[in-house]
């Protein structure tokens, strides 16, 4: 029962020390996040959809040639495999 009401006293004081850096570190949050708010607002609104489409359509076209690649390899190599296992297990 000591040590519980040692432990809390020990962190209500750490809690009370570390206050002013929190608060410090808050503040500048803050006006990182207002200056930030403020840049972006300016820029002309657009849905999400066209940013996300323009950041991952070049990955994405990468990704499907490799995968018909592999599965045109695999069922040249293998033309009796139903599974990827079966491809597997064939040497």
């Amino acid at each position: 029962m000591i040590l519980l009401a040692l432990g809390i006293a020990l962190s209500s004081l750490f809690v009370i020390w570390s206050a002013p850096v929190l608060f410090a570190e808050i503040l500048v949050d803050a006006l990182l996040a207002a200056s930030l708010y403020r840049r972006l607002r300016r820029l002309g609104a657009r849905h999400w959809m066209s940013s996300a489409l323009k950041r991952t359509w070049i990955p994405f076209v990468l990704t499907t040639l490799v995968v018909a690649g592999a599965g045109w390899a695999m069922q040249a190599h293998v033309p009796e495999a139903r599974s990827l296992g079966e491809v597997i297990a064939r040497p």
